[in-house]
């Protein structure tokens, strides 16, 4: 499939199957939203004295407990993804064979093997940001000493030095993080489909996406574009309306409350289901898009045409 019939594949796949996609992509997004909605009215008391320019009560239990529920949060969001990215490409899969799954039985096949693919995601996030993270504490490290000269004085003539570095690994680190994660694009579609385990599927994605990185990059590259341009009208149209109706109040002299807070309430709601929307849109978009191209590499390099999920 040239880079054009896969990409009128994906949109077919996607607004034939939007309810089952979409279905599918809400879970992780709702909690995504209700997650940094949480911390953020956990946050609120300790962040509230600093707006108002007065002096925090802060307590170590208090950091420690927000740490740690931030850590937490981040742990279950991990595992959410983990579960969320075989659900989605079982049923993108599927769908691209031409045979109908339903949202229960696209869960199930992620349950079936959860073990496999909380470890795939974990495989992953190592393979991508351990050696960024040693890269940065050696040039750190270096850097440090650097500074630090005589009876612990900083040098200005270092700090110009060791910049140039920094700008180095920060470059350097986002090269190696999109070559590395478009070569792992494929794992997950292919531990789905021919039901091997993680390690295998990182190589097998390393087998099937020789040849095709660019090709991956630019179809990802295109369709957060598409759906970041979606989300800007959306965002627009909501604020536009939102000051319509807020120069209707105005000019009917109603009174701040309740009607104001009433319609920053409904803005606020309609603004988190177009967020909601949107992180469900992107998510099936991803999802199609990589196991339409694994169905592609398979039949390029092996001449396997597209098979039902496993």
């Amino acid at each position: 499939m040239t880079f054009g019939k896969i990409l009128d594949r994906v949109f077919q796949l996607v607004r034939a199957n939007w309810r089952l996609f979409g279905g599918i992509a809400l879970a992780p997004a709702a909690w995504i939203i209700a997650y940094y909605g949480a911390m953020f009215a956990a946050f609120f008391p300790v962040l509230k004295p600093l707006i108002l320019q007065q002096q925090p009560h802060l307590s170590l239990m208090t950091i420690v407990w927000l740490f740690v529920a931030y850590i937490l949060g981040w742990i279950l969001t991990i595992v959410i993804y983990a579960l969320y990215e075989p659900a989605a490409v079982y049923a993108a899969l599927e769908a691209n064979t031409g045979r109908r799954v339903t949202f229960g039985k696209a869960w199930a096949a992620a349950w079936r093997k959860a073990g496999r693919y909380i470890w795939l995601a974990i495989l992953r996030a190592l393979i991508v940001m351990l050696p960024i993270m040693v890269f940065a504490a050696v040039i750190g490290g270096a850097a440090g000493l650097a500074l630090v000269r005589g009876q612990g004085g900083s040098n200005p003539y270092a700090a110009m030095m060791a910049l140039p570095l920094f700008m180095l690994l920060y470059v350097g680190s986002m090269v190696y993080a999109v070559l590395v994660v478009l070569r792992l694009a494929l794992a997950v579609p292919a531990c789905v489909a021919e039901d091997v385990s993680a390690w295998k599927g990182i190589r097998r994605s390393n087998q099937l996406t020789y040849g095709a990185k660019g090709r991956i990059f630019l179809l990802a590259l295109l369709m957060y574009a598409i759906a970041y341009a979606a989300f800007l009208v959306a965002e627009l149209v909501i604020f536009f309306l939102g000051a319509v109706v807020a120069l209707v109040g105005m000019a009917l002299h109603l009174a701040m409350a309740p009607w104001g807070f009433i319609g920053i309430g409904v803005a606020a709601v309609i603004f988190l289901c177009a967020l909601l929307a949107y992180a469900a849109c992107i998510g099936a978009a991803f999802s199609t898009t990589f196991a339409v191209v694994y169905h592609d590499q398979r039949l390029r390099r092996e001449g396997v045409a597209a098979a039902p999920a496993g």
